[in-house]
């Protein structure tokens, strides 16, 4: 697996973005078109703290929101290059599930602060 959406990738994003103002919720992304095909990774946020993990869930588990894009359009999302409403009304980012939490609480967190800056940071 590239540096990228390893395990230790994963770990920096989580370290960089700090405390979670979301509240028992599990993210997957599934990133497709990546020199290694799909690929994924999730994050996990509860009692105001973020954990990730790369890879897919364990067999039987879900996902409360799955985020899914070519890596190209995460790209440009996490460098700030393109909106994720852009992406989304273009059909380049895929919400499913509890899209309303997304909506309210993870995309304003993402957006600001450590997070923000730990989402650019994941580019390199």
């Amino acid at each position: 697996m590239s540096a990228r959406y390893s395990q230790e990738w994963v770990d920096a994003l989580v370290s960089k973005g700090g405390r979670s103002t979301v509240e028992a919720l599990r993210l997957l992304y599934v990133v497709s078109d990546t020199e290694e095909g799909k690929v994924a990774f999730h994050l996990d946020f509860a009692d105001g703290m973020a954990a990730g993990t790369a890879g897919k869930l364990p067999r039987g588990e879900k996902a409360d929101v799955t985020v899914t894009a070519k890596e190209s359009a995460l790209v440009k999302l996490w460098s700030g290059e393109r909106s994720r409403d852009a992406a989304f009304m273009a059909g380049d980012l895929k919400i499913e599930g509890a899209y309303q939490r997304w909506l309210d609480e993870l995309v304003p967190m993402f957006a600001d602060g450590d997070w923000a800056a730990a989402w650019s940071s994941a580019t390199a």
